[in-house]
């Protein structure tokens, strides 16, 4: 098994990443915003928003539950959990990216259609990434060395050339590269590491059964968290169209934070024996809560300031609109914990994936009808409303799982 390493210095490792992710596109993403026009950015973001469904399609469930697996499993069962989520998610990307990018093609505003698709397939091809497994072994300085880090120097460096006249098309197309090559570098040292046999094509339907549910709680997931964008750019007028994209992207630049300390925790959760175990995952939900508080309430406070300081007064977003964000926020980070932390060791996927086909079922119309009807703010309420049922709906099953565990577990700290 790996060696354990202090929380301390996992926690600090694992936050250098989403500092990293935050910082590489904000590099570049201000230069584009002011480069492309109120039309051009909506679309960037809304092909952004139409490439993350398509990369949790592609993942199949794997950055989900991959950690939880991984963190549990023998060097043997390492190597053989890589390859299977290899050959499933590579399967799942033949059918997946050409979807996608027809998608991109038809949402984008006319002149652009190619830079949308590309912000689309540099969003899917996310999927290959290989965050999941080092997150289950404690090992973050992988992401950093083979990921985070190039990802910053080519940021900075096609912020620097796009500034001086290159083509905005060149941003996807680098980061489309630091993935491939950095996901082919890492997996390399993988298969050397952790010698396993692939999985024989008969296997393939058992693993793809397996691991469905994750995979179909994951797709609704990002099927309601991606709808907004693309929908508001398709019916509001470009300059709300451009401060919605905005507020959305400052949204999911913030939730690199509850994922990445969902990452840092998995591992020291399970290091935990007996009632320890339930006793360390309250605390990752406390922290998740404090979390997703101080984040939301930022966001609604200072997030119009921010857009308009990032992305120019053009696409500058408004109060209401990140006030209905701040609470998915929050949401999202409560949930994140939940399901990760909780619900999955405990064999709940299944009841995860019925709260989120609930909520994507009333959530998305509502979201809909309101955006219709009011604007943009009708959208993000929309969406905060979806992910609100989504946490609540898993609310009083995480308990009970809570419970369970500690009345199961020998007392041994």
């Amino acid at each position: 098994m790996t060696p354990v390493s202090p929380l301390w210095r996992r926690l600090l490792l694992f936050f250098l990443i989403p500092g990293i992710a935050a910082i590489s596109p904000l590099l570049v993403l201000p230069v584009i915003s002011r480069t492309a026009g109120q039309a051009g950015w909506a679309s960037a973001i809304a092909g952004e928003s139409i490439g993350t469904v398509a990369s949790i399609a592609i993942g199949f469930g794997w950055a989900s539950i991959g950690p939880a697996l991984v963190s549990m499993a023998d060097r043997e069962r390492r190597g053989e959990l890589y390859r299977e989520s290899l050959v499933v998610r590579l399967l799942v990307a033949l059918i997946a990216l050409p979807v996608m990018w027809v998608i991109c093609w038809i949402v984008a505003s006319p002149g652009s259609e190619l830079f949308g698709a590309l912000m689309g397939l540099q969003g899917a091809l996310i999927a290959l990434s290989f965050a999941w497994f080092s997150a289950g072994i404690g090992r973050p300085a992988s992401i950093v060395f083979y990921d985070s880090l190039p990802r910053l120097v080519i940021a900075a460096l096609c912020a620097f050339a796009i500034a001086h006249g290159a083509p905005i098309e060149l941003y996807p197309l680098a980061g489309i590269s630091v993935t491939l090559v950095g996901t082919a570098l890492f997996t390399r040292s993988v298969l050397n590491q952790f010698p396993s046999p692939w999985p024989r094509w008969p296997e393939l339907p058992g693993l793809f059964r397996s691991i469905a549910p994750v995979a179909l709680n994951d797709v609704g997931l990002s099927v309601y968290s991606s709808v907004p964008t693309p929908f508001v750019t398709m019916t509001a007028p470009p300059a709300q169209a451009a401060g919605f994209a905005s507020a959305d992207k400052m949204l999911k630049l913030g939730q690199f934070i509850p994922m990445t300390l969902a990452n840092a925790l998995q591992a020291w959760i399970v290091e935990a024996r007996g009632i320890g175990r339930g006793r360390r995952m309250r605390l990752a939900m406390l922290a998740h809560g404090g979390i997703g508080c101080i984040g939301g309430a930022f966001l609604a406070t200072f997030g119009a300031w921010a857009s308009r300081i990032l992305f120019g007064a053009d696409a500058s977003s408004m109060t209401p609109v990140l006030i209905a964000l701040g609470f998915t926020f929050a949401f999202f980070s409560v949930r994140t914990s939940m399901t990760r932390h909780v619900l999955y060791p405990a064999g709940q996927a299944a009841a995860v994936v019925r709260a989120t086909l609930i909520a994507t079922a009333a959530g998305v119309p509502i979201m809909v009808a309101l955006a219709l009807w009011i604007g943009p703010v009708g959208a993000a309420v929309g969406y905060a409303v979806t992910e609100g049922a989504a946490t609540l709906l898993l609310w009083r099953r995480c308990l009970e799982s809570l419970r369970i565990l500690d009345n199961t577990q020998p007392i041994v700290d």
